[in-house]
């Protein structure tokens, strides 16, 4: 679990120290900092925050970098894990004192699962929020799928930086990231699938009693290998030029959520919604307990179970108990014997 934490200059934390125990209560009224520090847990495990994808909105006012140390602690062992990121988007990560370079390996000491408000959207959002939620859970399970992931979007990225150029794209050049991107491609496209398979087994055992069963159905752009994925960069080239961006590849894959045979979009009420997303939350939580085992996983828990009625609430405390670590954010201390051991946190610190 991480014993120790320090934040600076993350949002509004000027500077920060708290000790943690496996149990947390982050408690304060709305606009206390609550969600922030929450935010700053999960991106010291994950490396990207889950409320913006823009590095200058972590940074506090006025400041030019912000700084997170974690210690971490298992088995008897522990890690000091420490990030600190520019304005400009500079990346400095250490363990132990000593530089990672790898983002990929720093990504692996802890799990954090983030419950949040928000989840609705990967039910009912755009498509890019769906990939993103189940890329990072396949990340988390597998450095295998971080590698073929970061391998197609390192050539995806050239191609663009071509075609952007279009001195610089001609068609020899281009097919060349083109024919890295097809072997990538075809590789996750195969995972993705697998993944979807063992996804929906977990998803369908958290709730075994609902009558209708919610599950995903993965839809790729191609599904036929390496070749097809070439042939299918081709055929769209002179188009892709045009626009000056790759319109084809399976960064624009999609998933879908059903209800029974009924796709879920368009169709399903709010509360059916919001139980998909927590119950898919709570379906990436077990995978990683059984994969990487219950100590690594780190709960962090956004207002999101004030609305659930007492059967929700126990399925789902009972879901996150063997969790390593577990942080809530209330306004005020709640009732019930799940958090008689919690440490409570009060905020603003």
């Amino acid at each position: 679990m991480i014993s120790e934490f320090r934040v600076l200059n993350w949002r509004s934390f000027e500077r920060a120290r708290l000790f943690f125990d496996r149990k947390n209560l982050l408690v304060g009224v709305n606009g206390s900092g609550k969600s922030n520090l929450l935010e700053a847990l999960g991106f010291l495990g994950l490396l990207r925050s889950f409320r913006t994808a823009r590095i200058n909105e972590l940074v506090r006012h006025e400041a030019n970098s912000f700084h997170l140390r974690g210690v971490w602690q298992e088995s008897g062992s522990q890690s000091t894990l420490e990030v600190a990121v520019s304005n400009s988007n500079e990346r400095l990560l250490t363990v132990n004192g000593g530089r990672e370079r790898s983002g990929r390996d720093f990504i692996r000491h802890y799990f954090p699962v983030i419950f949040a408000p928000e989840d609705m959207e990967i039910v009912c959002g755009a498509p890019g929020v769906r990939r993103r939620f189940f890329d990072m859970v396949a990340c988390q399970l597998s450095a295998g799928y971080v590698n073929i992931l970061h391998d197609y979007l390192s050539a995806l990225k050239l191609r663009n930086m071509l075609l952007k150029s279009p001195r610089k794209a001609d068609p020899a050049k281009l097919e060349i990231y083109e024919e890295l991107m097809a072997e990538s491609a075809a590789e996750l496209t195969l995972r993705r699938s697998k993944f979807i398979e063992e996804f929906n087994r977990m998803l369908a055992a958290i709730a075994p009693e609902n009558k209708e069963t919610v599950s995903v159905e993965y839809h790729p752009q191609c599904s036929d290998g390496a070749a097809a994925y070439a042939e299918a960069f081709a055929r769209s080239r002179r188009r892709e030029m045009e626009k000056r961006t790759t319109l084809t590849g399976c960064h624009l894959d999609d998933y879908r959520f059903f209800l029974g045979k009924q796709a879920m979009r368009g169709f399903a009420s709010n509360g059916q919604n919001r139980m998909a997303a927590l119950n898919s939350k709570l379906a990436a939580s077990r995978m990683l307990m059984q994969n990487h085992g219950a100590e690594k996983l780190v709960a962090l828990i956004d207002d999101v179970t004030g609305e659930l009625d007492q059967r929700h609430q126990a399925m789902f405390f009972d879901t996150i108990a063997p969790a390593g670590q577990m942080f809530f954010t209330c306004t005020s201390i709640p009732d019930g014997g799940f958090f008689k051991d919690a440490k409570v946190h009060n905020l603003p610190l």
